[in-house]
């Protein structure tokens, strides 16, 4: 039987800890005149979390702007080691290794992450589950040993994927983590949105007015574009090649983060097995759902709800979005009668559709 693997063409991926898909493309331009002033750029790219990872900063001083990078490139290193499941050292690892025999200390940061993991895992009803790792190991998506699982054994990693048989305990001595026997943690679908959200802290307090980090896919926008106006994002296009996108969204001062089945699979008999598993049955979801595009101001919960409506499909998905508050969506169906894009009420006018193909629904209430 042969079995074909596809990942993205413009990043190498080296591990199974990244669930969460993003493609967004950006439609700025460097160096450019922002109202009066001309701005200094500064750029920095490494091979982090799996994926490309880029900051774009701009402001007056371009040394104060290198610097910023350098402490940025450092902070998301530090927390690589700290939440990574494909190294050894790292919290998560060290809880995996113990699976379940007795409590393992980690550092506030990991634990209170994982906290942040089960309150979503909570409010999506397991949609989205931190203690899906055996789910992803078996599969492999995205090594060279991607294969269907032996169906026992995905039977007993279902089993095991609960996030209700997890424990945060914060104790005098250290925070403490205790999961079910069996059971593997894995931080991949919230992990990018954190450390988003902590390299964007770190920007700020060092005084950068104006930055866009692209975390392999996990944008976040703050201050001015270099373009007049907000920034545009273009959203990848699901049936496409990587590069052309379906709309643009401008926004300011949020996090936009895409999940979609189109980005990583493997091919086996003919059928398309993507990274994106249903919890309740261990398989790729079926879901009627092309892509969800989540528009936050918070880059660590825009990472697990992406995750978790592209699990639940559109009818779930939208009944969610519809109890959060400054969340915005778009969301890609494939329906009987096509391609539909429905946007919430409030991007609604700041959302461009670019394919003709696709019909736009009016906008979620």
């Amino acid at each position: 039987m042969s079995i074909k693997i596809h990942l993205p063409r413009s990043i190498i991926y080296l591990g199974t800890a990244a669930v969460t898909l993003i493609l967004i493309i950006f439609l700025y331009s460097a160096n450019r005149d922002n109202g009066s002033r001309s701005l200094q750029k500064a750029q920095r790219e490494s091979y982090r979390l799996g994926t490309i990872v880029r900051i774009t900063l701009y402001g007056d001083d371009s040394k104060k702007l290198n610097n910023v990078l350098d402490l940025s490139m450092k902070e998301i290193e530090r927390l690589e080691n700290l939440l990574s499941v494909n190294i050894p050292s790292s919290d998560v690892s060290l809880v995996n290794r113990a699976s379940g025999e007795y409590p393992v200390k980690v550092s506030e940061e990991a634990g209170s992450l994982l906290e942040r993991a089960i309150e979503w895992s909570e409010r999506t009803g397991g949609a989205f589950d931190p203690t899906v790792g055996k789910i992803v190991k078996l599969w492999g998506i995205g090594t060279e040993s991607a294969a269907v699982p032996d169906p026992e054994q995905l039977k007993e990693a279902v089993d095991m994927t609960d996030f209700r048989k997890v424990s945060v305990l914060h104790e005098v001595n250290g925070t403490f983590v205790q999961t079910a026997k069996g059971q593997r943690i894995d931080l991949g679908g919230i992990a990018k949105g954190y450390i988003t959200e902590k390299v964007k802290a770190l920007l700020i307090n060092e005084g950068v007015s104006s930055a866009l980090i692209d975390l392999g896919g996990n944008i976040a926008v703050f201050g001015s574009s270099p373009k007049p106006g907000k920034w545009k994002l273009g959203l990848q296009h699901p049936f496409m090649p990587r590069g052309e996108y379906f709309g643009i969204a401008e926004v300011s001062d949020v996090s936009v983060v895409t999940s979609g089945a189109y980005e990583r699979y493997f091919e086996s008999g003919g059928i398309r097995y993507h990274h994106i598993f249903d919890t309740a049955t261990g398989y790729p979801a079926l879901s009627d759902l092309a892509s969800v595009t989540i528009i936050s101001e918070d880059s660590t919960d825009a990472d697990a709800l992406s995750t978790a409506l592209f699990v639940m499909g559109f009818e779930r998905g939208i009944s969610l979005l519809r109890e959060l508050k400054n969340v915005e969506a778009v969301l890609v169906a494939k329906k009987t009668e096509g391609t539909i894009v429905y946007v919430t009420k409030g991007l609604s006018k700041g959302f461009l559709l670019k394919d003709p193909a696709m019909k736009k629904a009016p906008e979620v209430q």
